[in-house]
């Protein structure tokens, strides 16, 4: 196991592991609990791990604003954007092996939403809205060379992907789409996501080399990608016939369900290159980081 793993997962004894069999084909997975301080607040959402084991996501606090942390080494950060409203702070949504963050924040004047990079030296820096007027421009992801990826709503209401490549965006819409949602790029360039059919239906995807290739969990009466490494293992989660929400990962064609043992729901949203999956359950109460045994 590698130390990066080792010193990432040692911090993690606020609650001990459940380990869950999954099929024989399949590692095993020990199931970890992630919360922050019960002073900071609750309602813990882990949505980022990069390859050393910094774990990036949102919180809501005892006030009720919603606020970014960072949690490195057993140690959590509290993240604010200074000039945001209550309602987002300064949620982070991924973080790159450089320690570059990127989340989004409301501005307290006017209520528009926009992105932000955080430096590794816990410097902020306003991102530049998708389009003109954009009501929200949220980032989702990072890479390693600095490409950001995100989604954003614009002054017509209507709901865009975008990349932002060398300070310049570029809005992106799946084919067929009424709404596109860009979560997460890996260092190849590959990118995942979420599109919306004229039915309603959300279906996930990837996006290589220009081409988009929808991801339907079988059975799945919604499909949603939001996390990708640079093996190509996909996260995300599906809504059942039941109306239940189910983590999943896409390795080598085969779909895995990523479930917390005794949680109503879970929702797989990140995965590093160790196979480490972050994520949150019941209702987006509680994170979560599934480790894969070996």
């Amino acid at each position: 196991m590698k130390s990066s793993r080792i010193f990432a997962l040692a911090a993690l004894l606020l609650v001990g592991p459940h380990v869950v069999d999954a099929d024989s084909a399949e590692p095993a997975y020990a199931f970890y609990a992630l919360d922050v301080p019960a002073e900071l607040g609750g309602f813990t959402s882990a949505y980022g791990i990069n390859n050393a084991g910094l774990i990036v996501g949102n919180f809501v606090t005892l006030a009720g604003d919603v606020d970014g942390f960072m949690f490195n080494k057993g140690k959590f950060t509290h993240v604010t954007v200074p000039g945001a409203s209550a309602d987002n702070r300064g949620g982070i949504n991924d973080v790159n092996d450089l320690g570059q963050a990127v989340g989004s924040f409301a501005d307290a004047e006017t209520g528009v939403e926009h992105s932000f990079v955080r430096s590794k030296s816990s410097q902020i820096t306003v991102l530049p809205d998708a389009a003109p007027g954009a009501w929200l421009t949220e980032a989702t992801g990072i890479n390693n060379a600095g490409v950001i990826v995100g989604f954003f709503i614009d002054a017509d209401g209507e709901l865009h992907g975008f990349i932002l490549s060398k300070g310049t965006n570029a809005a992106y819409d799946h084919p067929g789409a009424t709404r596109t949602l860009l979560t997460r790029i890996n260092d190849r360039g590959q990118i995942v996501g979420t599109w919306v059919d004229g039915d309603g239906h959300r279906h996930g995807f990837l996006l290589q080399d220009g081409a988009a290739i929808s991801i339907d969990v079988p059975g799945a009466l919604s499909t949603r990608c939001t996390g990708i490494n640079n093996w190509g293992a996909n996260v995300g989660w599906y809504v059942d016939e039941n109306f239940v929400a189910h983590g999943f990962l896409l390795q080598d064609g085969r779909f895995t369900d990523i479930d917390f043992p005794g949680a109503e729901d879970t929702a797989a949203l990140g995965i590093n290159d160790h196979g480490v999956i972050v994520g949150t359950y019941d209702g987006f109460s509680r994170g979560m980081v599934a480790m894969p045994n070996e």
